[in-house]
C-alpha cells in the first residue's frame, strides 16, 4: 500500500463504520525490523470530522483492504 491507493476499512472505529472507503494520503514504514505493519493516514469519504472537515485517521496496514491501486 502506498499514497494514492483507494482502500476500505476492515475494522470499525468510533464514528467510522466497517467498510468505509478512503484515500491513503501518507504512508509510513515501520521503524523497527520486527514490526510487520505500516501506518497509513487515510482521508475517509463520507465521514465528517471535527468542524465539518473530512475525517483523516491513522490505520495499520492490517486494518485496510486495497480497492484500487494508484500507479
Amino acid at each position: 500500500m502506498r499514497a494514492g491507493d483507494l482502500v476500505k476499512t476492515t475494522r470499525a472505529q468510533v464514528g467510522v463504520p466497517l467498510g468505509s472507503i478512503g484515500l491513503i494520503i501518507k504512508s509510513q514504514a515501520p521503524r523497527a525490523e520486527t514490526i510487520k505493519y505500516s501506518i497509513h493516514d487515510v482521508q475517509l469519504i463520507g465521514v465528517v470530522g471535527a468542524l465539518g472537515y473530512p475525517s483523516t485517521r491513522r490505520y495499520l496496514s492490517i486494518d485496510l483492504e486495497v480497492v484500487n491501486e494508484s500507479r
